[in-house]
């Protein structure tokens, strides 16, 4: 419900305000004195659909981050403050003042100072609100990258990989590229989520897995039968692998964010790159690890990468699997300088939060840490 009230809510509010602040501008440069006394009566009773869908967005928008506060989640977070700040102390007060003034037809000086500031604060609630919106499309996949082609590709195979989790192969078009550790926008039945392409640039196919939850998507396409198809398009991130050969690097995975560790590991295997790169796996549970064991024969064979993978719920080293979340004390016993590496972490949001103070209280500076949230639906 919550996924439902929070864009319903968002929508509402900007097209409220955007309909106060033209309606303002309008009757202002062509109106009468009388259609501008008729729009500043009517704003105030507008807002009792305005306030409840500010509050409504809010409180969803909390609910739906669970507690997190980084990344796209968090930058939404930090600006309903400024949003509801600026309607309270701002835009109610000024309008309640105009209706006011001119009901008793008093366009003066004032009127028309408090005129401007209440456009200036409209303004910067709808650029709020509207920022808000973009990075939540961009979040669940429907916001796609204008200018980039799409392509319609089939399903070649599917297995599971892991409890619940499956992974999808899909035949690679012509002319698709991508680098390792990027994500692409997948359209199936008129819906769009962004999944990040597991398999290297250069394999035949392209690869992603997922968990199969409650999500109408995630049923759909494992429902998908060999052959049917999946539009791909607006591939990008910035979870690719630095420049640097010299400079270490440490891969934070949780749970299903272990894919775009998959394809930098594929794709710096394929490549025979010399690289310095470990891996931190964190799972729950064994049966929840998928690719563990292609991550584990990559630490055999592979002069460079390690793997520490750790079992949250566990609660003893077993010689082969570390035990409980990934601290700091697990950090510096396999990272001799935790200030040297690039670090790259992606999981559940909660993961990544946790993980970002956590790099944070070793000293690792935030330039230093790149990070993706997996939000699973």
């Amino acid at each position: 419900m919550k996924k439902i009230i929070h864009p319903i809510a968002g929508t509402l509010a900007i097209l409220t305000i955007a309909t106060f602040w033209t309606f303002t501008a309008l009757s202002e440069l062509l109106g009468s004195k009388a259609l501008i006394v008729a729009v500043k009566s009517a704003i105030p009773w507008g807002f009792l659909l305005l306030i409840p869908a500010l509050a409504a967005t809010g409180g969803s928008g909390l609910a739906l981050a669970k507690g997190v506060r980084t990344g796209r989640v968090g930058t939404k977070l930090k600006r309903m403050p400024f949003i509801a700040a600026n309607g309270l102390l701002v835009l109610i007060p000024a309008a309640l003042f105009l209706a006011s003034r001119a009901k008793a037809g008093e366009f003066d000086t004032v009127f028309y100072a408090v005129q401007a500031i209440e456009l200036l604060a409209g303004a910067v609630n709808l650029v709020l609100l509207g920022l808000n919106m973009r990075d939540g499309l961009q979040m669940t996949g429907r916001l796609q990258r204008a200018g980039q082609a799409s392509f319609d590709v089939p399903l070649i195979g599917k297995e599971t990989v892991a409890k619940n989790t499956t992974a999808f192969r899909f035949a690679k078009p012509a002319g698709f590229t991508f680098v390792a550790g990027q994500s692409a926008v997948f359209t199936l039945a008129g819906q769009s989520r962004t999944f990040t392409i597991a398999s290297a640039p250069d394999e035949p196919d392209l690869l992603i897995a997922t968990r199969i939850g409650d999500s109408a998507f995630k049923h759909s396409l494992k429902a998908l039968s060999e052959n049917g198809v999946v539009r791909v398009s607006a591939v990008g991130g910035q979870m690719t692998l630095h420049a640097d050969p010299a400079r270490p690097a440490v891969f934070i995975a949780g749970g299903i964010g272990i894919t775009p560790f998959v394809a930098m590991a594929r794709s710096a295997a394929r490549a025979r790159l010399s690289r310095d790169i470990t891996l931190f796996y964190a799972n729950r549970r064994l049966q929840d690890a998928a690719f563990l064991a292609e991550m584990g024969e990559m630490d055999r064979t592979i002069p460079g990468f390690r793997l520490v993978a750790t079992i949250t719920e566990a609660t003893a080293n077993d010689g082969v699997f570390e035990a409980g979340p990934i601290d700091e004390a697990m950090l510096r016993r396999h990272i001799s300088d935790p200030l040297a590496p690039i670090y790259y972490v992606a999981g559940p949001a909660a993961m990544v939060d946790a993980m970002l103070k956590l790099l944070a209280a070793v000293g690792v500076p935030r330039q230093a840490v790149r990070f993706e949230e997996f939000l699973g639906y």
